[in-house]
């Protein structure tokens, strides 16, 4: 699978108090124009500078690093390169982008101001019980308030840019509800407890043990057991755990899956077939694919460079 910043970012939402920051689009922007050895790319003669790079770069490296282990980085994906490899790539793309969508909302005569920026910053405080807790956490990071507040400039002109695309590019309810129908796993949602083994003889001796949907559950609320426990969201049966399961009714234990050096048993403990959710998830996801293909057409037409 390939690791993109994106990706990355949606997977950190365990086991550090700084998962807050996964919902947060964190990206740089140069504000120079002169072409010199600092500069990486240019995107319309708009330069990105190896200084904001390397900045970001150590952010994303403390981050992974604090948030999957010190090893992360130098693990290998299928194509037989590093984590760390793949982030330098991907976080070249992901600049460049940001450069098209600064590019494009100056040409709408779209102003930024610090107002946006404050209101993103004042909301992961409140998520983080107050400053003191939000400075802490950048602190544990690796990086001083000056590189965070850039980070969270730059994220706002991700969601001035999305709301520019809303704006120029009318949905309509039809044309969700077309997307809705014709993707048939967009109807019904999922939510499974799943138990998580390190060793496949030890998930073995439980699924043995397992005789019924009570059985299950008395080994989900064990308080002293040598595995771990997932109680999902709500998600698609293209979840990649559902998915490997084969389950498609409720109450139902499946047999052992490995997945990522794991072992799950897994068990569907309840649907969500509301249609008025449903739609409203289903056009989440629209207005994404949309956006995506807008930003990818702008990025097209956009004289890009590459210095490095």
């Amino acid at each position: 699978m390939k690791i993109t910043k994106k990706k990355l970012i949606k997977t950190t939402s365990k086991g550090l108090v700084l998962a807050i920051f996964s919902i947060i689009l964190l990206t740089s922007c140069s504000k120079t124009n002169s072409y010199n050895d600092n500069v990486i790319a240019s995107v319309n003669n708009k330069t990105i500078s190896k200084d904001l790079y390397s900045k970001e770069l150590k952010f994303y490296q403390s981050y992974y690093s604090k948030v999957y282990g010190e090893n992360f980085l130098n693990e290998k994906n299928d194509r037989g390169k590093t984590n760390d490899e793949v982030l330098r790539e991907d976080l070249v793309d992901s600049m460049i982008k940001d450069q098209v969508m600064l590019n494009n909302l100056e040409k709408h005569k779209i102003k930024l101001d610090d107002n946006k920026s404050n209101e993103l910053k004042k909301l992961i405080s409140d998520k983080l019980n107050g400053d003191d807790s939000l400075k802490a956490n950048i602190k544990a990071l690796g990086v001083n308030e000056n590189t965070f507040n850039d980070i969270i400039y730059n994220d706002s002109i991700r969601k001035a840019h999305y709301e520019l695309f809303l704006k120029i590019n009318k949905i309509k309810d039809s044309d969700v509800l077309e997307f809705y129908k014709k993707n048939k796993y967009l109807q019904k949602l999922y939510k499974y407890n799943a138990l998580v083994f390190e060793d496949e003889q030890e998930a073995k001796i439980i699924r043995d043990s397992i005789k019924d949907t009570n059985d299950f559950k008395s080994y989900i609320n064990k308080s002293v057991r040598n595995f771990s426990v997932i109680n999902s969201d709500f998600v698609y049966n293209k979840d990649e755990l559902l998915s490997l399961s084969k389950l498609k009714n409720k109450d139902k234990v499946s047999d052992i899956i490995k997945y990522k050096n794991k072992y799950y048993i897994l068990m569907i403990n309840s649907f969500n077939e509301n249609e008025n959710e449903l739609l409203l998830r289903a056009k989440d996801i629209y207005l994404e694919n949309s956006y995506e293909t807008y930003l990818d057409k702008l990025v097209k037409e956009s004289n890009i460079k590459l210095f490095v």
